[in-house]
């Protein structure tokens, strides 16, 4: 009886943690888009509703970048959103040193590259196009 208790609990334990492992395609889809010539360093999940205005970026996070390297920034847009995933980092001036959107030409770019000149920690702002309501995920990458 007590063995047949134990193998119980096991298996329900194991079909717990199993269920809990799922993986998120949009995640793994866009860490395999982003090359075989990138180390995957973090990904940000972003859900946001439309915004009442147009004005500052709602997704803000703080990541450390090393000087002399180079990181790939990738956006994927999950297909039910409104908007395009855009990016704009940062550095700790509050001055933009790299945007996935040109304002002058309209363009959102999926991926951007950046060489690091100087390390410190960078803020990278995400939110989508046009204030729009929408999810998607933003991969960090190092390029070898």
């Amino acid at each position: 009886m007590k063995k047949n208790l134990i193998t119980f609990i096991v298996l329900l334990s194991a079909g717990f943690i199993l269920n809990g492992q799922t993986t998120d395609k949009l995640v793994s889809n866009c860490v395999m888009n982003a090359g075989p010539d990138c180390k995957y360093l973090k990904d940000f999940r972003i859900q946001l509703s439309k915004a009442p205005a147009a004005g500052e970026m709602r997704y803000k996070a703080q990541m450390s970048l090393w000087k002399n390297t180079k990181y790939k920034f990738s956006l994927c847009t999950a297909e039910d959103s409104k908007g395009e995933l855009i990016l704009t980092i940062k550095n700790d001036a509050n001055q933009v040193v790299l945007s996935s959107f040109d304002a002058k030409t309209g363009k959102t770019y999926k991926s951007v590259e950046l060489t690091c000149n100087r390390s410190g920690i960078y803020t990278l702002n995400y939110d989508f196009k046009d204030g729009q309501q929408g999810s998607g995920v933003g991969v960090v990458s190092m390029v070898r």
